[in-house]
């Protein structure tokens, strides 16, 4: 058994309530462009129609359980996911027809800030110890002088590892420039006042940070 339809108006077709087959007393002819079907197409048609007309109206709605992931290693080099090597896995469902997993290859594009300089001027706080080198000289001649000293430290200027800082001592005030050997510790050295005698002394110390 077989139905005339003509395929460029199956919609009407579809929609007749007697459709004509070719057991009928006038048999399927079709038009010019048009094409006999036999009842089974004709239902096979039915049906894809009627799974367009759910997708036409059906939301759409598209899930996934993965994230973009972005990875800093210890050279400061940056991956992001989601290239071809390793897409976005996307679920992507229309009603009750379609239902696919789909791959997403983004094109990421990472930016770097790079990193203010530090500010020339600021404020640390050191502990430093050393000695007054030219009291130690006394000492080893036999003038007995204390020549150690201790003192609390302001570092309020720096270019790299070089900085300037005044320092408050047990024995004396002094001033100079300093080298960072680490973040919180270096050598420093220069002109020192002696409160005992009131003299002009060289000193030379370590220092440790506490900011």
């Amino acid at each position: 058994m077989k139905l005339c339809v003509i395929l460029p108006s199956f919609l009407l077709a579809a929609s007749l309530a007697g459709p004509a087959f070719a057991d009928d007393p006038a048999p399927c002819v079709p038009e010019p462009g048009g094409k006999c079907l036999t009842q089974a197409q004709f239902e096979a048609v039915k049906k894809a129609l009627a799974e367009l007309d759910a997708i036409h109206k059906s939301p759409v709605t598209v899930t996934t359980s993965d994230s973009v992931a972005v990875v800093s290693d210890w050279d400061g080099r940056t991956y992001v996911n989601g290239g071809a090597t390793k897409p976005l896995r996307f679920k992507v469902k229309i009603g009750d027809t379609v239902d696919r997993d789909v791959d997403v290859v983004l094109t990421s594009t990472v930016f770097y800030r790079p990193k203010p300089p530090d500010p020339m001027f600021r404020l640390r706080i050191r502990a430093q110890a050393g000695i007054l080198v030219p009291e130690l000289i006394r000492t080893a001649g036999g003038d007995k002088q204390s020549f150690w000293d201790c003192w609390l430290s302001f570092d309020f200027f720096h270019l790299g590892v070089v900085n300037l800082a005044v320092n408050a001592g047990v024995r004396s005030a002094s001033v100079g420039p300093g080298l960072d050997l680490t973040r919180n510790f270096g050598i420093t050295g220069g002109y020192a006042f002696v409160y005992d005698g009131f003299r002009s002394s060289v000193f030379a110390a370590t220092y440790f940070s506490f900011n």
